[in-house]
């Protein structure tokens, strides 16, 4: 049996509308998880759950990388240890986090014995000792700790995705491909593979009242944003891009437009720019229009 007080940095996710897809996300450090786990939940109507931990020896490591991860997500910060739950944040945890932990069983479950996660500890451990390598040593190449892969050879839970890219490149494929299945468990559609995910949206805004509006790709967002503040409203700008108005009333021939039904017109928004133009000309919408409203472009981690 593992460590059950290790110190750990925590990843937990809560969702006000009770789906798969969590609205904020908890990023702090405990020795014990089930306990701050439980004292959370108290009197918190919506569930709170696990989403991932980052395993260490000492507490020392863990208060450290804590506060690496609040800087780095400081823009994304709600409130204390709660973070809106951007894509940026939840691509961090899909490729550092370890994901679908039992730490908050005391015994392994009986339908999870021949699971992903154990054939994937006994194939590491496996794989590590007949290359004669350290905990210490993987753990330095594939850019983690001894206590991260003291974990996963425990049977706690499986490495995220970038971990895992690496230590397949180290000792080659392993019998399961383990973390598209647990992430679709842990995020539901959100994460489905096989869909285009929010992800692969490098644009996020978040608007006035601390609502967001981060659709499946950064032109959807760009849109709906415009559509927010009102299309006729911000085509009264008169915004020239790429040589032609941002919203015409028209299609023009060999420029990137996309076509916008309202109850009333059929508008032509130009389409054909990169991300960062996209938040500069969303920026400068802002400005002319006196809104006050934040824009977050490549959010990837």
């Amino acid at each position: 049996m593992p460590n059950q007080n290790q110190p750990l940095v925590y990843f937990f996710a809560k969702s006000n509308f009770g789906d798969d897809q969590p609205d904020f996300i908890k990023i702090d450090y405990s020795t014990d998880l089930l306990n701050r786990l439980t004292t959370l939940q108290t009197g918190n109507e919506a569930p709170i759950r696990e989403i991932g931990v980052i395993p260490f020896e000492t507490e020392d490591e863990a208060r450290e990388e804590e506060e690496r991860i609040h800087s780095r997500f400081g823009a994304f910060r709600a409130r204390g240890e709660w973070f809106y739950a951007t894509p940026r944040i939840i691509q961090y945890i899909q490729n550092y986090a370890v994901q679908h932990t039992e730490l908050l069983t005391e015994d392994m479950p009986t339908e999870m014995e021949d699971s992903s996660e154990i054939l994937f500890g006994e194939q590491l451990a496996e794989r590590r000792n007949a290359t004669n390598i350290t905990q210490e040593e993987l753990a330095t190449r594939v850019g983690c700790t001894r206590g991260y892969i003291s974990f996963l050879e425990n049977n706690r839970g499986t490495p995220g995705q970038s971990i895992y890219t690496k230590l397949v490149e180290l000792f080659g494929e392993f019998s399961e491909s383990i973390t598209e299945v647990r992430q679709i468990e842990l995020f539901g559609e959100f994460l489905d593979p096989t869909t285009e995910t929010k992800f692969n949206n490098l644009l996020a805004v978040e608007m006035v009242g601390g609502r967001w509006i981060s659709e499946d790709t950064a032109i959807d967002t760009f849109i709906e944003v415009i559509k927010e503040l009102g299309i006729e409203k911000v085509k009264k700008l008169d915004l020239l891009v790429n040589g032609i108005p941002l919203i015409a009333d028209c299609a023009y021939d060999g420029k990137a437009q996309r076509e916008v039904q309202t109850e009333t017109q059929t508008f032509y928004v130009v389409s054909g720019t990169n991300t960062i133009t996209k938040k500069r000309i969303l920026d400068d919408i802002a400005n002319r229009l006196n809104v006050n409203m934040t824009v977050f472009a490549n959010l990837r981690a």
